[in-house]
Order: structure tokens, then sequence, then C-alpha cells
């Protein structure tokens, strides 16, 4: 039998034995051969002799019978790795998820894994992690289901299991998130703080710089403290003006900046890890209009900006990021973080999240008026429907007009109907 045939042959009725050769393992010299019995037909012993092909072709073992999940996982995870092709933030959310999977069902066979098995799972999990670790919210167990079937497909393409039992298992509901979005006023109130913050900051760096100027140390520095500073309240504005995205805003570069035609190029985004990557979609490539205001302090940030790099021996141009760190390159968005922690206490806004000026954003938008495609195409969405479900927040004083437009149309409407008068005898 040559390498890679394989012979069926009829042990007895309704058994077949299929018996694949690989060549000899140039290790141990000794022969490669795979042997299984197939109770059925002869055409499903074909399907079984090609199926131990396509594992060989593909690097699995030849006793892939015996694959656990766990196993499994671990080699789908790590191909996932090595292609480079997915972002270092979701990969070891998919690492974490992986080792919770595989603390219950990696000793189990992937030809054993059933929907009720699946069911199982999920509720073991929910039971678990509401015991030991506080509540599993249905968000995290639909994040557990997603990636379960993600990998189980894979074990169908390679033919290790005939079918994906996840697709027989309801999917757990995702929690519906909870999304601010601030009020007008309280929207006013926040810019004012952020003018404020901007004024202090500067006032702070321009004191410090002119002591730097006193000793001689103006130039040659490594690092200049205040450049981050800055950079975070800008940040705030940016956010605020544009809806967009934190890593948007600290992965932005002054190429990308049109003061000319107030406008932002989102073309990037910074990650946790400080590494700069395409945009969240296709749909996230996109053009932003901002206000006269914000090109203005954009402007004035820009000529300082380009000073104060200098005494660091950095020359502004268009690979420069907007918000810099202390150093002139891309912030570290956990310093932003603490920053903003604090800059939010301070100023009576205890629990807003930074996304959350993303929310506001568009719920103002639609709320005032903004035809939906606008706002998707500020907010980066693919569709106008995910703009919709996401960002356009119950306004009460909008339903309370609603209410009184349509009283008013109906009124208005009896109002017209001329009354019939009846004669009576």
């Amino acid at each position: 039998m040559a390498k890679g045939d394989g012979s069926i042959t009829e042990v007895r009725r309704g058994v077949w034995r299929v018996c694949v050769s690989f060549g000899t393992d140039p290790v141990t010299g000794k022969r490669i051969k795979v042997q299984r019995n197939v109770h059925g037909t002869k055409a499903e012993a074909r399907k079984e002799r090609d199926r131990i092909r396509r594992e060989h072709e593909n690097g699995l073992s030849v006793d892939a019978d015996k694959m656990t999940f766990g196993e499994f996982a671990d080699t789908w995870h790590s191909a996932r790795v090595d292609a480079g092709e997915v972002v270092r933030t979701r990969l070891e959310r998919e690492g974490t998820l992986i080792s919770t999977l595989s603390s219950y069902i990696g000793t189990v066979r992937l030809r054993d894994l059933t929907p009720r098995t699946v069911e199982s799972l999920y509720a073991s999990i929910k039971r678990d992690k509401t015991a030991e670790r506080g509540s599993c919210s249905g968000t995290t167990l639909h994040m557990y289901h997603a990636l379960l079937k993600q990998i189980l497909r894979k074990a169908v393409d390679y033919d290790l299991i005939l079918r994906n039992p996840c697709d027989r298992v309801k999917a757990p509901k995702a929690d519906e998130p909870e999304r601010r979005s601030l009020t007008v006023d309280e929207g006013a109130r926040l810019l004012e703080c952020i003018e404020e913050a901007e004024r202090a900051a500067y006032a702070w760096m321009a004191e410090k710089e002119a002591r730097q100027t006193e000793w001689g140390n103006l130039f040659g520095r490594s690092s200049l403290l205040g450049l981050n500073t800055i950079s975070y309240v800008m940040a705030a504005r940016i956010g605020l003006a544009t809806g967009m995205r934190r890593g948007e805003v600290f992965g932005l570069c002054w190429g990308s900046v049109d003061l000319n035609q107030p406008c932002i190029k989102v073309r990037q985004s910074l990650t946790s890890y400080g590494e700069v990557k395409a945009t969240k979609s296709k749909a996230g490539v996109r053009t932003v209009a901002i206000d006269a205001t914000t090109a203005a302090h954009l402007r004035q940030w820009k000529e300082r900006q380009a000073v104060e790099l200098l005494k660091l021996g950095i020359k502004q141009d268009g690979c420069t990021p907007v918000c810099c760190s202390a150093v002139g390159g891309y912030c570290e968005l956990h310093r932003f973080t603490r920053w903003w922690v604090g800059f939010r206490k301070q100023h009576g806004f205890d629990d807003l999240k930074f996304h959350e000026l993303r929310h506001t954003q568009a719920t103002q938008l639609l709320a005032n008026g903004v035809d939906v495609k606008t706002v998707q195409n500020r907010m980066g969405h693919s569709t106008a429907s995910l703009t919709l479900n996401q960002y356009a927040h119950a306004i009460p004083e909008n339903d309370e007009k609603a209410a009184q437009l349509v009283g008013n149309l109906f009124a208005k409407r009896a109002d017209e109907t001329p009354i019939i008068k009846v004669k009576t005898a």
C-alpha cells in the first residue's frame, strides 16, 4: 500500500476495516499507519478513509478520535496567536475564556460533546461563578457560547466532529447594557470643567517651564511634564465634541486633522497595549466635522505642542500624536484612565465613563433632529440600525413633546369637523 493510499476490507457483514498508510517515520523508522473499523456501509467506510487523510493533511494527530476539547482549543488558540490577525486584547480575553471552558470540559473528547453537554456546561458556569466569584452575567455566558461555537465550527471543518453541538443549543441571552448619556445641561457643565482644566494645565506648564529657563535646563530633556496633562484635557474635549472612541482619540495624529476645513479623519486606533491598529471596522474609517471652538483649541494646542516638543529634540509632523505623552509619543491609556477618574470626581461626574461621551453625542444629535445617516457616519457604525439600537436613548422631554403633538393634531382635526345639527320634531 503506497503512502496516502487507503484500503477498505470487509471484516464481516456490516463491518469494514479502513487502513491508511503515511510512509515511514524518519526518526523511528517505523511505518505510520492508521487503522479503524467502521460499522455501516462501504460508502461510510470511504468517508472515514477520506477523513483520516484530511486529518493528516491538516497536521492533526492520527489519534484525532481521542482528541479532547482542551487539546483542540489550545491548538486553535495558538494558531490565532501565531497568525497575528487578531488584536492582543481580544486574544487575551479568548485565552481566559478558553481556560474556564477547559476547566469544565477540557478532558472531554470532542466526539463526546453533545447539546446536553453544552447546556450543562453553561448551567455549571453560571452556578459556580455565582457561588465563587460573584454574579455571572448573561453577556458573559453569551461570550462563552460564541467562543465555544467558533472553536467547534473549526472542529467540524477538520472533520473531527460531524456537527456542531452548539447549533442545537439556544444561545444565552446577553444583558441589555446600561447606556448613560449626559443631558444638555450636564454636557455644558462638563465643557466648562474641561475649559477650566485646560487653562490650569497651560498655566502650570508655563510656570514650570519658566523655572526650567531660570535653571538653564530648557533643552535636551528626555521628558516634559505637562505635555501629557494638556493632552488628557484635549482628549476629553475631542471625545465630547466628536463622540470618537478612546482608542481613536489617542491614535489620532496631526496629519489626520484639518484645521482649515475643520474636521478629523479617523483612520486608526491605539490599543491598551500601545499598539496602533486599524479602526474597529471599515465603517470606522470616516471623516468627522468639528465645531469652530474645538478647532480653535486644537490650533492653539498644535502651536504650543510644537514649541514644547523642540525642547525634547522632536520636530512635530503629521505622525505626531495630537494627544501625546510626556516624551512626545503615544500615551499609555491606563495613565489617562487614572487622570480621567480624578478629573471626573473633582468636578462631580463621579461615575461618568469616557465612552459615555460617545453615547451623549449620538443621543443628543438624534434628539435634536439630526438625521440617522449623519449620526451613523459620525459614530462609524456599519448600519443605521446599530446607531439607533445602541445609542438612541429615550429622552423624556421628547416623549412629552410627541404626546403633545399627537394631542394637538387630533384636537385640531376635531375643531375643524363641522357640527351637524339634527332637526327634531
